[in-house]
C-alpha cells in the first residue's frame, strides 16, 4: 500500500519525506482517479506550504551535492529535447528516485531541504513528461501528482504550476480536454501571483490547448493572445530553468497547432510553415509532431499533395524515435488520409508506412 498523495500542512519531517520517497518509488502502475487529482488541486490552491524542519541523522548534505543534483536536473531536461520517451524515462526514474532516497536519508538544513524538494519536484515533471511520451500515461500522472507535493512543499508555487499545467496538457490530448480546461486554468491561477511572465505564457499555451481540443474557439483565440502578451512581457526578464525552451518559435508553433485543431486551416499553415522550414532536424519528437499538425491542416484544406509530404515527413522523423506521441499522431493522419486511399500519393506513403515497420 502506497503513502497519500494529500498536502502537506505544517512542520515537514523526516516522516514526510519517508512518505514521499515510497510514492516515487511505489504506485507508479496504480490508476489516478480524476477525483484524486481534483481534490490535490483544489488542496493545493487553498494549503500553505509546509515548514521544512531540519533533517538531524544520515550523512551530512551541503550546497555542491544539491547543485550538483539540480544541475543534473537540467541536464536531463535538455536531453529530452533529443531522445524521445522510450530511450529516456528509465534514466529520469533512476535520478528521480535518487534524489528520493537522498531527501529521505540525509542530513542538510532546511534551505537546502527546500531545494532537494524543488529539484525532486522538477525530477517529477520530467519524469511524466517522458513516461507520457512513452505511452505510460498512469506512471506519469502518478508522478505529476508526487511533483505537486514535493513542490507545494518546496514553496515553489510556480513549479506546482508547471506540474498541475502538464498533467492538463495530457489530459486534453488522452483523456477529457474539459477536465484539461479546468486542471489548466487552476494551474493558471493558483501560480499567477509567483510566475513570471514567460511562465505564465507557458501555462496559458496549454489552457489555449485545453480550448482548442475543446472546440472552444473564441476562448483559444482570447488566451493565445495572452500568452503573446506575457511572453512579450517576460523577454528580458529571468525565468526558471526548466522553462528556457519556450521561445518566439515554439509560440507560433503553438498558435498554429491550436488553429489546426479548430479546423482553421490557412491560420494553422501560415503559421507552421515559416517556423517548420527552419526547425531544427535534431529535434526529432517535436518536428514529426509539429509537421502532423501541418499535414492535418493540408488536409483540411483539400491540398492532398502537400498533405502527403508532411506526413510522410513525419512518418521518416517518428521511424527514427521511440515516442508513442509521434507514433499516435501519424496513425491519426493515416485515418484522416483513409478516405483518399485510391489516390497513388496515399497509395505510396501506406507503402512505405508498411516498409518502415518492416524495418523496425
Amino acid at each position: 500500500m502506497v503513502s497519500s498523495l494529500e498536502l502537506q500542512g505544517g512542520d515537514w519531517t523526516d516522516a514526510d519525506s519517508h512518505e514521499l520517497a515510497l510514492l516515487v518509488r511505489e504506485g507508479a502502475e496504480l490508476p489516478v482517479s480524476a477525483e484524486s487529482v481534483t481534490h490535490l488541486v483544489h488542496a493545493w490552491l487553498v494549503t500553505e506550504p509546509p515548514q521544512v524542519v531540519e533533517q538531524a541523522s544520515g550523512r551530512r548534505v551541503g550546497d555542491n551535492l544539491v547543485r550538483k543534483v539540480e544541475r543534473r536536473t537540467a541536464e536531463l531536461r535538455r536531453i529530452d529535447d533529443y531522445l524521445a520517451g522510450g530511450d529516456l524515462h528509465a534514466l529520469v526514474v533512476q535520478e528521480l528516485r535518487a534524489t528520493a532516497a537522498l531527501l529521505r536519508e540525509a542530513t542538510y538544513t532546511e534551505a537546502l531541504g527546500r531545494r532537494l524538494l524543488a529539484a525532486l519536484g522538477e525530477l517529477a515533471q520530467l519524469a511524466g513528461w517522458v513516461l507520457g511520451d512513452a505511452g505510460r500515461y498512469v506512471s506519469a500522472a502518478h508522478y505529476y501528482l508526487v511533483g505537486v507535493k514535493a513542490a507545494h512543499a518546496a514553496g515553489d508555487v510556480a513549479l506546482a504550476g508547471n506540474l498541475i499545467s502538464t498533467l492538463a496538457y495530457q489530459v486534453s490530448n488522452v483523456g477529457s480536454p474539459r477536465e484539461a480546461v479546468l486542471l489548466a486554468s487552476s494551474a493558471n491561477t493558483g501560480a499567477r501571483a509567483q510566475a513570471t511572465p514567460k511562465v505564465r505564457a507557458l501555462f496559458k499555451e496549454r489552457l489555449a490547448w485545453a480550448y482548442a481540443k475543446s472546440g472552444e474557439r473564441r476562448q483559444t483565440e482570447r488566451t493565445l493572445a495572452a500568452v503573446e502578451t506575457d511572453y512579450e512581457r517576460g523577454v528580458d526578464l529571468d525565468h526558471p530553468e526548466w522553462v528556457y525552451w519556450l521561445d518566439e518559435d515554439e509560440v507560433t508553433i503553438m498558435a498554429g497547432r491550436c488553429y489546426a485543431e479548430l479546423g482553421d486551416a490557412d491560420r494553422a499553415i501560415d503559421l507552421l510553415t515559416g517556423v517548420l522550414d527552419n526547425y531544427d532536424e535534431r529535434r526529432t519528437r517535436e518536428l514529426a509532431l509539429y509537421k502532423s499538425w501541418l499535414a492535418e491542416a493540408h488536409l483540411s484544406r483539400g491540398d492532398l499533395d502537400q498533405a502527403v509530404a508532411s506526413a510522410t515527413h513525419a512518418l521518416e522523423l517518428t521511424s527514427t524515435t521511440t515516442s508513442a506521441r509521434s507514433d499516435d499522431r501519424v496513425s491519426a493522419l493515416r485515418r484522416k488520409l483513409r478516405p483518399h486511399g485510391s489516390h497513388p500519393l496515399v497509395v505510396d506513403f501506406e507503402e512505405r508506412v508498411r516498409e518502415l515497420a518492416d524495418l523496425g
